[in-house]
């Protein structure tokens, strides 16, 4: 009896694991399945069963083999493939999830559709450790951000840096940071916590994969003022970095307007300038990670106006020659 009272879980789970469009379980299948998991049914109470999960809500669809038998399977789901795709790209491509943890992640995601789908998930899945990081308790720090952040505390946390033999160079003397956290930000595939830190009495941006230790203060965080602007504060630190907000005008080869449209967004003014050029205007934080993003384009780009942060790049670039 208690066995049967699972039957309608264990069906419902054959029929989210076992079946997709492509892969239908008659009713004489499922009875097997059923069987094998210590469960009794027949072809009556197996079609009362199904009948009674589609008014529970599950899409299961019928349709009919060669022979006219009935097939079922699960028509759709909490995710589609296509979307837990894209999530498995997500994962594979972002640097501040280690090796290990994508691929738990990944196999976990594959939980979600038929079995037969999840192989087409696990087979394309390629990790490489060179771009990765290999802090394996950035998840227990982004949940301590998190909570710190929900309960409006101080966190406090060690802070390293890389060093040339591949260890850890402690920062601030090894002695924890104290800041009062407020949001997180992803930006070039890390992940950073923007937080208030009164040392300095100014805002600043840690690498969450380089912190270490972290823990939930009783100490209430530090008020925003009203006047503050979290987004805007985010934009500027990560648009080309931190530096003077200035309108800058650009002329750029058309082979590049893929760039130019990735970089500005649509908004961005872009003109015509004849069959093979067109010009930008756009306001960017002047600094030496925007020069190095002009860099890439070598003469298929021409910083235009205005004249001071044209005598910036020559005196940028000056000072990099002269390390040739």
């Amino acid at each position: 009896m208690a066995n049967m009272k699972l039957k309608l879980l264990y069906l419902a789970d054959i029929l989210r694991r076992e079946t997709d469009e492509e892969n239908p379980l008659s009713v004489s299948d499922l009875i097997k399945k059923l069987a094998k998991c210590g469960i009794s049914s027949n072809r009556k109470t197996l079609y009362e069963d199904i009948e009674v999960l589609k008014e529970y809500g599950m899409d299961i669809y019928t349709s009919k083999d060669a022979g006219a038998a009935n097939m079922y399977h699960l028509a759709s789901r909490d995710f589609e493939l296509p979307e837990l795709k894209l999530l498995v790209d997500t994962i594979q491509f972002s640097q501040f999830v280690t090796p290990t943890k994508s691929k738990e992640l990944i196999h976990k995601l594959s939980g979600l559709s038929s079995v037969h789908q999840a192989g087409q998930l696990e087979r394309s899945v390629i990790i490489t450790d060179t771009l990765k990081s290999f802090n394996e308790s950035i998840y227990y720090t982004i949940d301590a951000i998190h909570n710190a952040i929900l309960q409006e505390k101080k966190i406090s946390f060690k802070y390293f840096n890389h060093t040339t033999d591949k260890k850890k160079s402690y920062r601030n003397d090894g002695k924890p940071y104290i800041v009062s956290p407020y949001t997180m930000a992803c930006s070039n595939n890390n992940y950073y916590l923007i937080a208030f830190h009164e040392k300095y009495d100014d805002y600043s941006q840690f690498r969450i994969d380089r912190m270490e230790k972290i823990a939930i203060t009783d100490e209430p965080r530090r008020e925003l003022p009203k006047s503050f602007h979290m987004e805007k504060y985010v934009q500027k630190v990560f648009s080309m970095y931190n530096g003077e907000l200035k309108e800058i005008k650009m002329l750029f080869d058309n082979s590049l307007i893929n760039a130019a449209v990735d970089r500005f967004g649509k908004k961005a003014q872009l003109t015509r300038v004849d069959d093979e050029h067109f010009a930008v205007k756009a306001t960017l934080s002047i600094s030496p990670t925007f020069f190095s993003w002009l860099f890439q384009f070598g003469d298929k780009v021409k910083l235009l106006a205005p004249q001071d942060v044209k005598d910036e790049l020559k005196a940028h670039t000056e000072r990099f020659m002269s390390n040739l």
